[in-house]
């Protein structure tokens, strides 16, 4: 199957599993400029809050590298220990914004993709070097894609760029008729406004690209209906594998439906064909329960559990059909089987009675007593 069949047979969305394996491959959602865009958004909050004391740091320097004594100029010693003390007061300030706006980027770009490490893209790749392959991705969808946003971009910003250098003309004409350093002031307030509004319009174009990415990332990690067949096999193994998989659950439960069966209180049978186990705890049941059921070997199994632990085995054919085809394991008796139900455990109760005082057991009751309604079709 070549690669383009495959990209025009993709057409599933990722399963979980697809998506966990990109992951650790280091293929996660990306989309940096959101990063670029926080920075200079930060950036421009900076230079609004910390703007004038930044200048005062920055006059103060240049102030001490100004007033250097003429020894200084002649030893080097001198001269770096000079400028060591001119430059120290604005990178003590400039440090610390810029580790902020570090921080920012670092941060705007997890919140898209999140935090992982992978080796997996470090590892060598020719194909990379293939000179075939890199045209191709120049004239990709995605590399149009990457154009268009970039047209987009720049054509919000110079738009608003446009509006606000119109909207406020008459303020930049005005600085040039003003005095020194009443014009450098106003200069830097318009710049700060100008710089601050550029960088809110290219944040809020950049979210834009957000979802986006998340739509590309997916459509690039579509699967083939087999590899979605592929991906089920590996997690659940071959058909034999699964056959023997349901052949153990189903031996299991088995076992855990005989060990209910042995606590049971009774065993409605047909006589051979369809078995029932039965179970009621007063005060911890609203109704009899159905412990067990089957028919056929599972049935006849159920009849010889009950017997090595003495559980008393009652024939009621219509009863025992009722009840094997219409609950199921673990379920309560239905209100229409009351009746009939309630029958066989007063008599199970008066048999286990008679047992325990030695005396023969009761009377059977005709079969008419522990007959079902019509409707559950015993």
């Amino acid at each position: 199957m070549s690669d383009t069949y495959g990209a025009e047979n993709r057409t599933e969305q990722a399963t979980p599993r697809r998506l966990q394996r990109a992951r650790e491959e280091g293929q996660i959602v990306r989309a940096h400029a959101v990063a670029g865009a926080a920075v200079l958004l930060a950036g421009a909050g900076l230079l609004a809050l910390a703007g004038p004391k930044l200048l005062d740091m920055l006059e103060a320097a240049m102030r001490a590298g100004l007033r250097l004594a003429p020894e200084h100029m002649r030893e080097s010693a001198l001269l770096g220990a000079a400028a060591a003390a001119a430059v120290r007061p604005a990178l003590l300030l400039l440090a610390p914004l810029l580790m902020l706006l570090a921080a920012v980027a670092f941060a705007a770009d997890l919140a898209i993709g999140g935090w992982v490490f992978s080796a997996r893209p470090l590892a060598p790749d020719l194909n990379r070097l293939n000179p075939l392959s890199g045209l191709r991705r120049l004239f990709s969808a995605t590399a149009l894609a990457e154009i268009v946003k970039a047209l987009v971009k720049l054509a919000a910003v110079g738009i608003v760029a446009g509006w606000l250098i119109r909207a406020r003309l008459d303020a930049y004409l005005h600085v040039a008729a003003e005095t020194w350093p009443y014009a450098a002031q106003h200069s830097a307030a318009l710049g700060l406004d100008l710089f601050l509004v550029l960088a809110a319009a290219l944040a809020a174009v950049t979210a834009l690209e957000v979802p986006y990415q998340f739509w590309s990332f997916r459509n690039r990690l579509k699967m083939t209906r087999q590899e979605l067949k592929d991906e089920l096999r590996e997690q659940e193994g071959s058909p034999q594998t699964r056959r023997r998989i349901r052949s153990l659950r189903a031996r299991m439960a088995r076992g855990r439906m005989m060990s209910e069966v042995a606590k049971a209180d009774v065993v409605i049978v047909n006589p051979e064909h369809y078995a029932a186990a039965l179970a009621y705890r007063e005060g911890g049941m609203r109704a009899p329960r159905l412990v067990g059921k089957g028919t056929g070997l599972v049935a006849l199994r159920i009849r010889e559990i009950a017997a090595e632990h003495a559980v008393p085995v009652l024939e009621a054919p219509p009863l025992a059909r009722a009840i094997v085809r219409h609950v199921e394991l673990g379920d309560e008796i239905p209100i229409g089987l009351y009746g009939a139900v309630a029958e066989v455990l007063a008599y199970v109760y008066r048999l286990r009675a008679a047992r325990e005082a030695g005396a023969p057991p009761p009377p059977l009751p005709s079969g008419e007593r522990f007959a079902p309604p019509p409707e559950y079709g015993g």
